[in-house]
């Protein structure tokens, strides 16, 4: 199906969601496409995406469990 590892990878993660987590991925990517200034979204998501700490203890990724 997919030939890409990165994209096999993140669709992996996006089906470990809860159903209303797919719903809000899917709705924020349709916001970006959709845009006509995606360097906002980008910003505000590189800013949310600083804050997370990933460590053993912490937040981990729901397509690999790291």
């Amino acid at each position: 199906m997919i030939n890409d590892n990165n994209i096999t990878v993140l669709f992996n993660g996006f089906l470990q969601l809860p159903n209303l987590e797919k719903l809000k991925m899917v709705n924020a990517i349709n916001e970006y496409f959709d845009s006509n200034d995606r360097e906002v979204i980008r910003k505000e998501n590189d800013e949310k995406f600083s804050e997370i700490t990933f460590s053993n203890e912490g937040t981990k990724c729901v397509a690999c469990g790291r």
